[in-house]
């Protein structure tokens, strides 16, 4: 299920396309629900992408745990 929280605008007519992080480092390319260009990650741009999302998420849990 895509998270529509999580989007990126087109390149080509600006609509926002709704994307899964998850999803998008396994692949998968998103289409615009308006003019059907796609986005995708290049290969090249995966292991940066994943790196970044991992500090991300630890940097939420760190969060989360010093506000309880």
């Amino acid at each position: 299920m895509i998270n529509t929280d999580q989007t990126i605008p087109c390149p080509v007519c600006q609509t926002k396309i709704p994307f899964d992080t998850k999803q998008l480092l396994m692949g998968i390319q998103f289409v615009c629900p308006n003019c059907q260009a796609a986005i995708g990650l290049a290969e090249q741009s995966k292991p940066i992408v994943e790196e970044t999302m991992n500090k991300f998420d630890d940097l939420k849990e760190k969060l989360s745990k010093k506000s309880e």
